[in-house]
């Protein structure tokens, strides 16, 4: 009796898992390689210059694709890659990271919303705003600035900045007082 997998055929054929309904699409660059996928997806999505990308050091550790500066030295063994986290695998696709677009910021050219001091506060909330966008991940922005990540879904616009960073941003929204001119 053949075997594989330390199982007989017969039952090996009965235990591997077949399709499944209702499942997500399954991201078809699962097996890309992180620098790839990376370069890929900030470009497409977010219009980031291949070039603004280049001199990152890739690595990719249980489907978290991280960047850093420079390379990790190979005598410091760390729980996390250095660097910061830019991307997630997901099963539908790549998911990219509040922290990073917040540090791409300027070369963020497409995807990017810029919202008002009224929606911005909504949003942090936890509120959903009505947009006429296609369904995406897009980059936040409030007064130039990136602040981190969106998701259009069935034309509503909500936040996946973590909660943590929106009571940081909300505490800021509130305490913030109108610029005065030393002169006056």
């Amino acid at each position: 009796m053949p075997e594989s997998n330390g199982l007989p055929d017969r039952l090996r054929s009965r235990t591997s898992p077949g399709p499944r309904a209702n499942e997500p699409p399954r991201d078809t660059r699962a097996n890309e390689p992180p620098r790839d996928t990376l370069l890929q997806f900030y470009g497409s999505v977010f219009g980031v210059a291949t070039d603004d990308l280049a001199g990152l050091d890739v690595t990719e550790k249980d489907g978290e694709i991280w960047v850093a500066a420079a390379p990790t030295p190979s005598r410091v063994h760390t729980r996390r890659p250095p660097g910061l986290r830019a991307l997630r695998r997901m099963p539908d696709g790549p998911k990219p990271t509040s922290t990073f677009l917040s540090c791409l910021g300027p070369r963020v050219h497409a995807s990017r919303v810029d919202v008002d001091l009224e929606s911005l506060r909504a949003l942090l909330l936890g509120r959903r705003l009505g947009v006429d966008l296609p369904d995406s991940y897009v980059a936040l922005a409030y007064d130039g600035l990136v602040l981190g990540c969106g998701r259009v879904q069935r034309s509503e616009l909500h936040v996946l900045i973590p909660t943590g960073r929106r009571r940081e941003l909300l505490e800021v929204l509130e305490n913030r007082t109108p610029l005065k001119d030393p002169k006056l």
